[in-house]
This record gives structure tokens, C-alpha cells and sequence, in this order.
């Protein structure tokens, strides 16, 4: 049987039989172990397409055509020995092999024991949350389990390919046996073949490791020596122009029924015709032209030929740098420009223009959106990803030790020679200098989600660590607020002497950072990373980073307090250094926030050491308040994930005095770092982002959690001494846009008196109609009687005071939701969804369905029904809107206290069904 390669150039110059050859025994040897070997690993390549049944052809046929390619792009001149040849041919059989689940299955090794396997499915099942949040747990498994399958046999395939070699294999009856038979062979050639085989996954820098001739083998003529690394480039860029049809065969193509970017794949490699040579470049062509519905598949063509174009001109780079004869081909036709291409690559209907988004300036670009355009005027920010990123590098090292020592992240503030300089140092994994360049250089490339991490340090995910910053822009920031940035580093397992620093001396104005090995005095003597910035401003200005020219506290007091609020619930031990502090103060430890005194807590979220005599008393009775009221917010295994309490800003204080809140909300905290505000709450909670600048977020934990806590604020607030009618009218607005229904609060008010749901049913038995009023129309001033309480009497906004009718009800209209939509959605009355899609928010079914449905509005309304014995909707039905319409002004006339003038007002007006019993 005669093979296609047989008739390529490599095989007939090297293998073939040879007129008058003086070695044709050992010729003869070599030939008969490659063609025993091929047919032994083609069942093997052959199991490539049950594993990855979506990629193209990656079996035998497609390293049998490695031979003419090899042949096309060296061409004639390029000289190569049987040796050579032999193991050239065991690189193309070995190469993808790898890709079969039966190369591991054979050998008894299963994915799931590969260190990487627990971390990509953890990042494979986060990755489906995200894009299918109610997604069915087994379904999602099963998914994530073929993706990170996939993903393993793309990462491992080459390095499996350098072990089959040596693997023993076993037939059905026990009996074992190796790849290649003939033991000699396989003692002198496999590792070489093996190491061939891996390299085509290498980047062309490692190819030099390749650099060293290798001798001949002794039972070969002693010309026949080895030259690896021309033969790692053979191999390289053969597999890499391999495109054409034979890659992608029309009825495979139908068989598997490719998706996707795969589908793109198949369908442009089965368009394409065997390459030719045109001087020194390759040239594709296709059969039929692309037309407009397949131009996702020219373009991925073209992006093809734009890589093996990269490929020979880095190969041949490399040959020429090492004195090695080059290749005959050095660059594909029209890889520089998509119309070019499309002359040998035709379009139908439409023109191949190149339009894809460009970045012309981008250090502007990385300056704007990864400072003050993604952060606002925030200098202080700076900080926080600083930290974030120090923080990171911590419980990444803690996580793969299992390290339970202290590794602080430490901050400090100094002047030298009258500039001031921050300083932000870590004791965790480190970056080698490869790392450095990609984590610190390529604005949006995430070092955590990078195969290199996960390679170097595996079981990262598995074992629970999740990184704050996810999207590769934070460290960009410090831009905003340094002119001149530092950063050493020293890789984890490394000696001191691989320290490296990478400079940007001129901020982002130069955008070539200098990247080199540490001094001597620079070296670090533990992992971790270094960065130093030189300061732009006085920290004590308002553009500083303290954002403030008090001189009430010094720089040392401003650095502890921004630190300690900003590291408040951190996952990482603190420890910062001012310019007064002789040594570093440790000021967090790691999650203590949990168990440390109510007052602690308060006095880290909220210093006001800065602040006047007023606000220095408000913050004393705040404190007070706190103690009694701060309660855990828990997750459904008890953890705490929040300390905090209800808080409206109209709670009464000892002095009897009212006080508006001002910079005393709640705080959400993104991996232990200050991220945005929670209203109407004080305290902390742990959040999750909601936007890559974590200037966004929300608690975690489901709504229940949050609603279990609501509950309880309710039954502190209403025994406290501090609540008033005003604080608990807040509080009822904010549980119910919590979810929780607040029926022990006041729902509304009416002539007399505040109203919660019970004293509502009794205010109703003697009603058969009820005016609703909007709050918002009427300005309201609570009391203290000594009678009754608190009590609360309306005006308008000009100062007149207002009558209210013996039958209406002073209610909240469009109460607060305070989950973000895309979390939990406000609830919406679908029986009433016509309405709201048709009419005005004055018409009681579309007002019903997009708000009055919950919180206190929900709780009127449904009391109502509930007295009168009738449904909701029959309610809402007889609901009469008395607003301004197109035509008239229908709102309500209310008389007020001043004689002879009366005030519009917004309000619906209900009446009870005849014959509607009052239960």
C-alpha cells in the first residue's frame, strides 16, 4: 500500500528507497519503524475525534500531510538525513495525540487528576452562573465538566505527547507493548521525537533550547547526526498552514455538525485548496467565493493567515539569527490586507474592509478609563486597588500553602527629599518578570484568570480563592495620583537574586516601562511585591489623596483613618506606617471585623476625628445609637456577612433633636475593601461588584438573608427609646423595597394618627369610601404629645397648613425597591400588566402593578380587601384616579388651615362594592 506522503519531497529525499545507496540496510530500518509506528498510533489519533468532535481533523490524515507541507515551505535546498527524517515523521504522528482522551485513559490517568482540573471547573461553573443564574445544578455540571475536558486536553496535548513515547501500553488480553517496537530505536530517538512533538505548543523563544546538534546514533552512519531545532521548525510551521481541505473534509463536516467558531473553522478550511509557492511566500485560494452570510468565516481565515504569516516570519527569524539555512517560504499573500486576500480568497456581495475596533492612542486610552474616567475624582482610590491587588497576591499564597502565618499587606506614607512617596508591600505570591509584563502592561489582562496562574499555581479556585479584581485595570489607577511608579517583585519558590523591578518613570507619558534585575539592595528577601509611587500632590490637599487642608488631625491621623475605613472587614492583616509612626502599626487583623466590639466596628467606618464640635456630638450619639441597634446579617450557614442597623436619619437622640445623617451610611465591602454605600442602613456588609470599578455593589447573600435581618431591625427599632413616627415612616418604605411586607410599621397616616396595619383594619370598619393621598404633594412635621406620642401634622409647600379628611389616608405612592433590578426584579401584578404597558401611572392598574403591589402601599391595599371582604383586583378596579389628565386637573381639593385657600393634591379615590360585608 502505497501512502500520500510517500510522495512528498522530505520523504523521497530521506526515507524512499535510494538508487545505488550504500546504507539502504539502515535506511530500511528507519522506514519500516516509522510506517510499523504510524500504523500503530493511527487507532490512537483516530480517538482525537470522539474526544473534540467539534475541532477539525486532527488524526492521521492530517500528519500524513504534514510531509508535503513540511516539503512546500522548506523547499529543495534545505537538507535533511533519514535520521532526521525519522524523527521529523514521529513529531507529526505525536504532535496533536494528546487530544484523545485515550492517550490518558491507556496509560490509567484521568483528567480529573490533573492539579488544574478542580480550578478550571470551578472558574467553568462561575462562568455559567453568570450567564444562566437559574440554570439546573446537574445540567450545569455536566456542561462545565465538557468544558474544562476541552480545555485540559488543549493545555496538556503536546506535554502527553512527550510521554506516549515511553508509555507501556496493554492489549485486551494483558499482553504489553510500546508505540514504537524496535527497543534500539526507541532508546535513541523517543526522547528526541517526544521533545519534538511538545515543542510545536512552545513560543519561538523557547525553540533555542532546541539550539544543540544532537550526534548521530551508533547504528547509523555517522553523518546522520540530529539538528532539533530545524526540525521543531519544520514541524512548527507545517502544522500551523495546515488549513486546507483536507483539515476539514465536507462530509465529516456533516457528520459532526460542528457550532460556533468552530463551525467557522470547518467551513472556511473545507473552501480552501492545497497551498501554493509564489517565491517566497505561500498563497491560499478557495473553490467558490465567501458570500455575505459567510463572512464570520473569511475573517477568521484571514486571522488565521495573519497568524502562520507571524509564525514564518518568526521562524525564519530564528533560523537566520542561529546561522541555520532558512526555509524557502517566509510569508503568506495577503496576510498585510484583507483586500489583498480576497483575490485569492474571493468574496461574493460584499467587500472584506477591515473595520474592527482600533485604540490610536493607547496610553490616553489606559490614562482616561483606567483613572479618573473609570474611578471619578477619587485619588483615594489609588489605594484601594493597590491594596486590592496586594490583598490578592496574600490570599493566593495562603490558599496554595495552606499558610496559616501572618502576611500583612503594609502601607506607608513618607517624605523624601520633599516629595511624598506611597508604598504598598505584600508578602504573597510574587510575579516573575514575564508575569510583571503581562499583569502591569496589558491594560485589561487579568493575571488571575491567566492559564500561566494556573499552571504555576494550581488548585488556587478549588480551594476557595477568589480574586477582588477580576478585569485587569486596577493597578492603572495609581496613575491617577503618581507621577513616577515602582514595582519589584520576587516570585514564590524564587531566590532573592530573581528580583526584578519594572519601572515607569515618567507615569504613563512614556508608555515603555523599563523592565530589569534588582540591585542588590532592592532584592527582596521573602516572595511577594513591591510598589512605590511617588506622589503628584500633597496628600494633605484637596487633590491629595486624603482629599482634605484640615489641620485639625495630622497626615499620620489621615492615613490611619482612610486605611482603617477603607480596610475595615479586610480578609488580610493591615498594618500601615505614617510619616509620625516609628514603626508599622498593625491596624486590621484578617476578618475580625466579625467578632470585635460594636463600638470598634462603628469607630473603624466612622471617624469624624476632623470634623467640628457639632458633628463630633452627632457622632457620639450615632455611637450610642449603633451599640443598641447594629445586629448580623447572616448567610444560610450562619456566617456573618454583615453587621449593621436600620437607619432613617429622623431617629430622636437624648437632646430630643432630630438630626439628617450626612457620609453615616451603611458600607459594602468588595473582598474586604471599601466599595460603595448602603442607604438608610449603618454598618458594614460584605458585597459583590456590580461594575468593574467596584464603585458599585451589593450585599451578598440571597434576599432572604437580607429580609431575616430586616425582621429583626423591626422589632429593635420598635422597642427602642430613639424611634419616632418619622424614623419608623423611613424604615417601613425601606423593608418593604427589602421585600419584607411592614405590617408592624405605619403603612399610612391618617387625621389623627400613624397607622400600621392593625390600627388600619379598626380605622376601616365604619369607611365605605377612602381618599388615598400622596405624600409627596404635602410637606409633614412630626410632634411629641404627651398624650399620644409623636404625631404629624401636614402642610403645603408654601407653609399652609392642611386639613385632612376624616376619611383619607396619607400614604407613600412609589415606594423605594432597593434590590438592583438585574438582582431581584420589583414585583410586578401580571393581572394588571396591560396597564402598565398602556397607560399613565395616575390609572390605579398600571400604578398597582409597577408599584403600589409591595411595601407599605401593598399593605393599605390589601388590608382594604381584606376588611371589605373582596378581592385586590376588584379594589384596584373601583380605584379612581383623581390627577391631572390631558384634559382637566382632577386632583383632589383639600381645605386648608388658612382661611379661604384649599391645595390640590394627587390621590385615588376607592368606595366599597355594594353589599361588600366589613369583616
Amino acid at each position: 500500500m502505497r501512502y500520500s506522503f510517500e510522495r512528498s519531497s522530505l520523504w523521497r529525499r530521506s526515507l524512499a528507497p535510494q538508487e545505488n545507496d550504500p546504507h539502504e540496510e539502515e535506511r530500511a530500518r528507519l522506514r519500516a519503524a516509522y510506517l510499523q509506528l504510524r500504523n500503530t498510533v493511527e487507532p490512537l489519533a483516530a480517538s482525537i475525534a470522539h474526544s473534540l468532535p467539534m475541532f477539525t481533523e486532527h488524526g492521521i490524515d492530517h500528519a500524513d500531510a504534514l510531509w508535503e507541507m513540511a516539503s512546500l515551505i522548506c523547499g529543495e535546498e534545505i537538507s535533511i538525513n533519514p535520521a532526521e527524517a525519522f524523527v521529523l515523521g514521529g513529531g507529526f504522528l505525536f504532535h496533536d495525540l494528546g487530544m484523545g482522551l485515550a492517550s490518558y485513559s491507556a496509560a490509567g490517568f484521568t483528567l480529573k487528576e490533573d492539579p488544574k482540573y478542580e480550578d478550571l471547573l470551578v472558574g467553568a461553573k462561575n462562568r455559567l452562573r453568570s450567564i444562566e443564574v437559574a440554570a439546573n445544578e446537574e445540567l450545569l455540571e455536566q456542561i462545565a465538566y465538557e468544558d474544562v475536558v476541552v480545555e485540559l486536553l488543549r493545555l496538556r496535548h503536546a506535554k502527553q505527547a512527550e510521554r506516549l513515547m515511553s508509555q507501556v501500553f496493554y492489549t485486551s488480553s494483558g499482553q504489553p507493548f510500546y508505540l514504537l517496537q524496535d527497543v534500539e530505536l526507541r532508546q535513541f530517538f523517543g526522547p528526541q521525537i517526544g521533545r519534538i512533538a511538545h515543542s510545536h505548543w512552545w513560543t519561538v523563544e523557547r525553540l533555542q533550547k532546541l539550539a544543540r546538534r544532537q550526534g548521530s546514533c551508533p547504528l547509523l552512519p555517522p553523518t546522520w547526526d540530529v539538528d532539533p531545532l530545524k526540525l521543531a521548525c519544520m514541524l512548527r510551521l507545517a502544522d500551523a498552514a495546515h488549513i486546507d481541505y483536507r483539515r476539514a473534509p465536507m462530509l465529516l463536516h456533516a457528520f459532526r455538525q460542528p457550532t460556533g467558531t468552530s463551525r467557522d473553522h470547518w467551513f472556511f478550511q473545507e473552501r480552501l485548496l492545497r497551498p501554493i509557492v509564489v517565491d517566497d511566500r505561500l498563497e491560499y485560494t478557495a473553490a467558490t467565493p465567501f458570500s455575505r452570510d459567510e463572512a464570520g468565516a473569511w475573517w477568521l481565515a484571514f486571522e488565521t493567515i495573519q497568524l502562520i504569516n507571524d509564525e514564518l516570519r518568526h521562524v525564519d527569524a530564528l533560523l537566520a539569527d542561529s546561522g541555520r539555512t532558512r526555509f524557502r517560504v517566509r510569508s503568506v499573500v495577503g496576510a498585510d490586507s484583507p483586500e489583498r486576500l480576497a483575490k485569492s480568497i474571493p468574496t461574493d456581495g460584499w467587500k472584506p474592509i477591515d473595520a474592527r475596533l482600533r485604540v490610536t492612542d493607547t496610553v490616553q486610552v489606559i490614562s482616561n478609563i483606567g483613572g479618573r474616567d473609570m474611578y471619578g475624582n477619587r485619588p483615594d482610590i489609588a489605594i484601594r486597588e493597590l491594596i486590592a491587588n496586594a490583598a490578592d497576591a496574600t490570599k493566593a499564597r495562603a490558599a496554595y500553602e495552606g499558610a496559616s502565618k501572618e502576611l500583612p499587606v503594609t502601607i506607608t506614607l513618607e517624605q523624601c527629599d520633599g516629595e511624598w512617596w506611597l508604598e504598598v508591600a505584600d508578602q504573597g505570591i510574587g510575579m516573575r518578570p514575564e508575569t510583571m509584563v503581562a499583569a502591569l502592561t496589558d491594560f485589561g489582562h487579568s493575571h488571575w484568570r491567566s492559564t500561566a496562574t494556573i499552571e504555576q499555581f494550581p488548585g488556587l479556585q478549588a480551594k476557595g480563592f477568589t480574586p477582588t479584581g477580576k478585569f485587569g485595570i486596577g493597578f492603572f489607577a495609581v496613575f491617577m495620583v503618581a507621577d513616577e511608579v515602582q514595582v519589584r517583585s520576587l516570585a514564590l519558590g524564587e531566590a532573592a537574586r530573581s528580583t526584578h523591578v519594572l519601572e515607569f518613570p515618567r507615569g504613563l507619558s512614556d508608555g515603555r516601562p523599563l523592565l530589569r534585575e534588582a540591585e542588590f539592595e532592592e532584592c527582596l528577601r521573602a516572595p511577594g511585591t513591591v510598589v512605590r509611587a511617588r506622589l503628584r500632590h500633597d496628600p494633605r490637599t484637596i487633590k491629595g489623596i486624603f482629599r482634605t487642608t484640615s489641620e485639625r488631625v495630622s497626615r499620620t491621623e489621615l492615613l490611619h483613618h482612610l486605611i482603617t475605613r477603607m480596610c475595615a472587614i479586610a480578609e488580610v492583616d493591615i498594618a500601615i506606617k505614617g510619616p509620625d509612626d516609628a514603626e508599622l502599626q498593625k491596624i486590621i487583623t484578617a476578618n475580625d471585623w466579625v467578632d470585635i466590639p460594636a463600638v470598634d466596628l462603628f469607630r473603624r467606618l466612622y471617624w469624624r476625628g476632623d470634623r467640628g464640635y457639632v458633628f463630633r456630638v452627632i457622632y457620639g450619639q450615632l455611637e450610642k445609637l449603633f451599640i443598641d441597634h447594629e445586629t448580623r446579617v447572616l448567610d444560610d450557614n450562619g456566617v456573618t456577612i454583615g453587621r449593621a442597623m436600620l437607619l432613617s436619619g429622623r431617629e430622636a437622640l437624648d437632646s430630643r433633636d432630630f438630626w439628617w445623617f450626612g457620609g453615616y451610611s451603611g458600607k459594602v465591602y468588595v473582598g474586604g475593601l471599601e466599595s460603595s454605600d448602603f442607604p438608610y442602613t449603618m454598618g458594614a456588609f460584605r458585597g459583590f461588584p456590580m461594575t468593574a470599578n467596584r464603585l458599585r455593589s451589593f450585599p451578598v447573600g440571597r434576599p432572604e438573608n437580607l429580609q431575616d435581618w430586616a425582621h429583626t431591625q423591626i422589632d429593635v427599632a420598635c422597642s427602642s427609646p430613639w424611634s419616632t413616627l418619622g424614623h419608623q415612616w423611613i424604615m417601613a418604605d425601606f423593608v418593604g423595597g427589602l421585600g419584607v411586607s411592614p405590617d408592624a410599621l405605619p403603612c399610612a397616616h391618617s387625621a389623627d394618627r400613624a397607622l400600621d396595619a392593625s390600627a388600619l383594619r379598626q380605622w376601616l370598619l365604619d369607611k365605605s369610601e377612602v381618599l388615598l393621598i400622596s405624600d409627596s404633594d404635602l410637606m409633614q412635621f412630626d410632634t411629641l404629645s404627651d398624650v399620644n406620642g409623636y404625631r404629624r401634622s401636614y402642610y403645603t409647600h408654601d407653609g399652609h397648613g392642611v386639613h385632612v379628611p376624616q376619611n383619607a389616608l396619607i400614604m407613600i405612592f412609589f415606594p423605594m425597591w432597593v434590590f438592583p433590578e438585574e438582582i431581584v426584579p420589583s414585583p410586578r401584578d401580571e393581572r394588571f400588566s396591560s396597564n402598565s404597558e398602556d397607560g399613565e401611572e395616575s390609572d390605579a392598574g398600571s400604578w398597582w402593578c409597577e408599584y403600589g403591589n409591595f411595601g407599605a402601599p401593598g399593605v393599605v391595599i390589601r388590608t382594604i380587601a381584606e376588611v371589605w371582604q373582596v378581592d385586590v383586583s376588584e379594589i384596584i378596579e373601583r380605584m379612581e384616579s383623581l390627577d391631572v389628565d390631558e384634559y382637566n386637573d382632577k386632583r383632589l381639593e383639600l381645605a386648608t388651615l388658612t382661611r379661604g385657600t384649599s391645595t390640590r393634591v394627587t390621590a385615588f379615590r376607592v368606595r366599597r362594592p355594594l353589599g361588600g360585608d366589613i369583616r
